[in-house]
């Protein structure tokens, strides 16, 4: 699609990126002062007025040149030179104009007197990045969301938008005109560049990282698209077509979201983990008793209640939500940016995603989970599993075997039984499996079932790996797993001279434990029931260090013992070798 974009704004030229100092400033850690009395300020600015093209609508048409308000706050450092890396926050659609009463569209443009400054809800997140060594920006993109001014095409608004800032930015950073309201010249580094976004905004700032070539006409040219990373807060999907992600991401999930109530930001996650040119590495986090609109402050709660839904009560403050998303983000930037790697290695541990260590069950103090796709480099899949194939010969070429096991496969996406006769054992209309990945269910009703894979002589070598991962969900709706208790099982490995080892998980392994909910046994729409709760696949990781007494250069198979329980039925995927711990980037 031809983006050409046809402005009027004033005192904004478009001059080049000057070059940049050749040392690079490590963003500081999360343990700079926060306070308030040390926080840069985020500054109102506004950028003038300019008219977007909008091609789908002929040129006579009043809706051909969209008029918008180029508009948002901004905070940098207060003390050093730079230059800094670029974070620049997308809100959600969250209506902007008010909609006429009787009518169903909002009209546009409205006075800013009534459009509502959704931007305006990530002040504090852009004063504390600007504290950590960030010029943050959280930019007004109501007019991408909009039916006020015809119908859009999803994005073409929003890339003229952010063009339209960015160079505004390039220009102020090259010691132009600066309209920002915050010292700039020389501060900028735009080449390291990331995208946050909230709800929409977070499905818009996936879609402009995976933009072909540079995002805006002065941008320099980057081998892997145009940002360096992406943190997407419970996002939703509307329009996107997903593929991997070319640039490491993370992903925030509230538990008690209500407004996209089925988690579906995990797409992203489970569409990366099942492209084989996915390089970088992907985390999704499960935050309990988080709802969707408390990141924002100028959200109220989407819901009034939460039917059945006894993990939301209570929920957490809208405070505690933010201060969260504020850790985590600054952690984030730490293991994507940092030039230090005792800094990203304590970033990434903070996160949950260092392979030394088992998978967390709470996260800055607040009760949490985290699924993770490691970097393509220090990852050996086992079973994803994308095909049924995968439970007779696995990805690294040896046989899969069962032994008092039943093993069903699922195949990625949301379907009922109706649509795909036999496929009950998947429950996808029953139980809300955030991102309906791939997975297969496995399910024994006696002690010592074992799912064996057996490894071939040139995979035997397991010593350059850290941990074998892997992610699973408890089925609530099977009758063989004792309501409200966890489950648990043994790894076992052996090597070719005969000797076996195994560990066990952990009694209150996250992943493992019994989802909180109901079963709505009289659901007049799905046979079966309906879970009223969430049962998110999250990570375990089992470390290699601690399989004692085999040669772990000469491993032979691999197996999962279900010997803590005499029944079960659990949801899995992603059986991993894992290897280095996670680094912020893909190289």
């Amino acid at each position: 699609m031809n983006h050409c974009i046809h402005t009027c704004l004033c005192a904004i030229s478009l001059l080049a990126l000057t070059a940049c100092a050749p040392i690079r400033p490590t963003p500081t850690t999360a343990t700079a002062d926060r306070t308030a009395g040390t926080l840069p300020a985020a500054v109102e600015y506004d950028l003038g007025e300019a008219m977007l093209l909008q091609e789908r609508f002929a040129e006579e048409s009043r809706f051909r040149k969209m008029p918008v308000r180029l508009n948002g706050i901004i905070a940098a450092p207060i003390e050093g030179n730079g230059p800094y890396p670029v974070v620049v926050i997308f809100h959600g659609n969250h209506p902007g104009c008010p909609i006429p009463p009787g009518d169903e569209v909002d009209r546009w443009p409205c006075d800013p007197a009534v459009e509502q400054p959704n931007y305006r809800g990530f002040a504090y997140l852009v004063s504390h990045l600007a504290a950590q060594g960030y010029v943050a920006l959280s930019i007004n993109i109501n007019a991408e969301n909009t039916f006020g001014f015809g119908e859009p095409t999803p994005g073409e608004r929003l890339k003229q938008v952010v063009e339209l800032h960015l160079n505004a930015l390039a220009t102020a950073a090259a010691g132009g005109n600066n309209p920002f309201g915050v010292e700039l010249a020389g501060r900028v580094e735009l080449d390291r560049l990331v995208f946050f976004g909230h709800s929409r905004g977070g499905e818009a700032g996936y879609q402009l990282a995976h933009h072909d070539g540079p995002l805006w006409p002065t941008a320099p040219e980057r081998p892997n698209g145009p940002v360096a990373g992406l943190l997407l807060i419970a996002p939703a999907i509307i329009s996107v077509e997903l593929a991997g992600s070319e640039a490491p991401m993370a992903i925030i999930l509230p538990a008690c979201d209500q407004d996209v109530n089925d988690q579906q930001g995990q797409y992203f996650f489970e569409r990366a983990r099942l492209d084989p040119e996915q390089q970088h590495w992907v985390t999704s986090v499960w935050l309990e008793a988080a709802n969707h609109n408390f990141f924002n402050e100028t959200l109220r709660d989407e819901a009034a209640v939460r039917p059945a839904r006894p993990d939301c009560d209570p929920l957490l403050t809208a405070d505690q939500q933010r201060t969260f998303l504020t850790e985590y983000a600054v952690d984030f930037l730490t293991a994507l940016l940092s030039n230090d790697p005792t800094a990203r290695d304590r970033a990434s541990t903070r996160m949950g995603i260092e392979l030394q260590r088992p998978a967390p069950d709470e996260l800055y103090g607040y009760a949490a989970r985290v699924a993770l796709l490691s970097l393509r480099a220090d990852r050996r899949p086992l079973l994803i599993p994308a095909t049924a194939d995968e439970l007779t010969t696995h990805l690294a070429g040896g046989r899969v075997t069962n032994e008092g096991l039943t093993t069903f496969f699922c195949e990625a996406g949301y379907y009922t039984p109706f649509v795909k006769p036999g496929s009950e054992p998947c429950k996808r209309a029953n139980v809300t499996i955030p991102g309906n990945p791939a997975m297969v269910v496995l399910s024994w009703s006696q002690i010592g079932a074992t799912l064996r894979l057996a490894l071939p002589e040139t995979e035997g070598n397991l010593s350059r790996y850290t941990a074998i991962s892997l992610r699973v969900a408890v089925d609530p709706l099977s009758a063989l797993n004792v309501t409200e208790t966890p489950q648990r099982f043994s790894v076992q490995l052996t090597d070719r001279s005969g000797q076996s080892a195994s560990v066990t998980t952990r009694p209150m392994e996250p992943a493992l434990r019994f989802p909180v909910g109901y079963v709505d046994e009289e659901d007049p729409i799905f046979a079966g029931g309906l879970f009223t709760g969430r049962a998110p696949m999250t990570t375990i990781r089992l470390q290699l260090r601690d399989f004692v007494g085999v040669d772990s250069h000469e491993i032979s198979e691999i197996a999962l013992v279900f010997d803590q329980t005499a029944t079960g039925s659990l949801f899995m995927g992603d059986l991993e070798l894992v290897g280095a711990p996670t680094k912020g980037s893909g190289e």
